[in-house]
């Protein structure tokens, strides 16, 4: 990530997570303070603004959540607390210091009822069914309220990455642990897979153009889980085994959106849309992490990782 202003100062919140790890992967390090060097806790409104205080940064990018979906149905003051209480307290430190806040946040805003294949725009009512959603929406909101225009807010879907746990890890892992078995995989969500890589660049090309407001931020076109699994295994190579099934056939604790596919409106507007449709978006996935991500599967199949 390589910014127009050398001197600009940036704070990176979450820098450990799937997100956050390859914002500074692909930052090269440089102008990039992290959280976790300070032990960071967005649960403590004091020790917060002490570091924040003590950094003084011009640009404050906040990739930290809790993502748990299923487990927010249960664990709903955590959930509260990490996706709105926090990003509360870093925009109320943002305004009072002029900093831009650059937050990512959602599909699980919007309830997924919109009739397939209809685009979710940035103006859309948001109406989430699940905890996590609403906790998402909860933290956009506060940071609206703020005394404070510089925040971009980032609504993400289907992210995936090198870095951290994601579906596309989990599906390749199970594939190499029992390569005969038959997995069910969901057929009827449909949703736009972005890669952490390609989210990154579009956070860097925000912070650049210092644009502000809410913006969709995904990869272009869409699919189901299913066509998204058997992509990703047909483009590393692997066999599979997978079998389309229904959102009922496989219940969860949360509900999930049937529809999840965001509209980049607001980015294509401003010519700032640095997306691609989400094959291409895989292919340089493939093409940039796909022998270490077999490595490291193999080597966890093998219980040596």
């Amino acid at each position: 990530m390589t910014h127009r202003d050398a001197g600009k100062k940036i704070f990176l919140v979450g820098d450990r997570g799937q997100l956050g790890s390859q914002v500074l992967a692909q930052s090269g390090g440089a102008n990039i303070i992290l959280a976790s060097d300070y032990q960071l806790d967005l649960t403590s409104p004091s020790a917060l603004k002490n570091i924040l205080d003590e950094i003084q940064p011009e640009v404050l990018i906040n990739c930290a959540a809790y993502t748990a979906v299923d487990k927010a149905e249960s664990q709903q003051e955590l959930a509260f607390a990490l996706n709105a209480a926090g990003p509360q307290l870093l925009a109320k430190w943002c305004a009072a210091n002029n900093s831009h806040l650059v937050h990512i946040s959602t599909d699980y805003v919007f309830s997924g009822l919109k009739p397939l294949y209809e685009v979710y725009g940035e103006a859309d009512v948001t109406e989430p069914v699940s905890i996590y959603g609403q906790s998402k929406l909860l933290g956009e909101q506060q940071i609206k309220n703020q005394d404070n225009e510089r925040y971009s807010i980032l609504r993400t879907a289907w992210l995936y990455g090198f870095y951290g746990q994601n579906f596309l890890k989990t599906m390749l892992r199970l594939v190499l642990s029992d390569p005969q078995r038959e997995y069910k995989v969901v057929n009827d969500q449909y949703g736009s897979p972005t890669s952490a890589d390609a989210l990154a660049r579009q956070i860097q090309a925000v912070v650049d153009s210092e644009v502000y407001g809410t913006f969709h931020a995904t990869s272009h076109g869409y699919c189901s889980w299913y066509e998204f699994a058997c992509e990703f295994l047909g483009q590393l190579g692997v066999e599979y085994n997978f079998i389309p099934c229904t959102t009922a056939e496989y219940p969860s604790a949360a509900p999930r959106p049937i529809n999840s596919i965001l509209g980049n409106e607001r980015l294509f507007e401003i010519d700032l849309d640095f997306f691609v449709h989400w094959r291409d978006d895989l292919t340089l996935f493939v093409d940039a992490h796909g022998s270490r991500l077999l490595e490291q599967a193999n080597a966890a199949v093998k219980g040596t990782l």
